[in-house]
């Protein structure tokens, strides 16, 4: 009879889908860091606990975003979330954490 052939297939396949499964989580970083973006009015600002609400441009939508000390501000004036006014015009570059939105960068137009 035959030799008998070993089959390498099945490492092969897991090797495949490991290198699948850490490109994959690399994209997902990269995606998840480079956040959506919310432009509107400010609708209140709580500086003690870092919330800021915005309103959609043209109304409905509204958004609490939290603040935390990775936020970035940009824009006229603005160091920090103390200097965000109700009113203001703002772009809100945000992720999504759980049930809260992140803001990772406020903009003031």
């Amino acid at each position: 009879m035959g030799a008998k052939h070993r089959v390498r297939a099945p490492n092969d396949v897991v090797l495949t889908l490991f290198c699948l499964s850490l490109f994959l989580i690399v994209i997902v970083s990269a995606l998840a860091e480079s956040g959506t973006d919310f432009s509107g009015k400010v609708l209140m600002v709580d500086a003690a606990a870092g919330k800021l609400g915005v309103m959609k441009e043209g109304g409905g939508t509204r958004f609490t975003f939290v603040v935390n000390d990775k936020t970035q501000f940009e824009g006229a004036g603005l160091k920090s979330l103390k200097d965000v006014k109700k009113g203001d015009n703002v772009t809100v570059n945000y992720v999504v954490t759980g049930s809260q939105y992140i803001a990772q960068k406020v903009s003031k137009k």
